[in-house]
């Protein structure tokens, strides 16, 4: 009786401290993280809004419904909580 009492209260430590460090990761996770900004690839990617803007045209071109597509996804993604 002694050994189960020892080995459920081990598992019961173990337990918390996976769930304790589970916790403190997520929230030194969260905090380190700057908040969101519009020039965040101006640095690493200069180009990239002309890319982005050629690759839209291209598919524009391709399938004429996908600009009205894209401005959908967009609305129900961005705007719409």
């Amino acid at each position: 009786e002694v050994v189960i009492a020892i080995l459920v209260a081990m598992a019961s430590f173990s337990a918390f401290v996976v769930v304790a460090i589970t916790i403190l990761g997520l929230l030194i996770q969260g905090s380190s993280h700057p908040q969101l900004s519009s020039d965040f690839y101006s640095d690493i990617c200069p180009d990239l809004l002309p890319i982005i803007q050629r690759q839209v045209q291209l598919a524009v071109a391709e399938e004429r419904r996908m600009g009205a597509s894209l401005l959908r996804l967009f609305f129900h993604d961005c705007f719409v909580n």
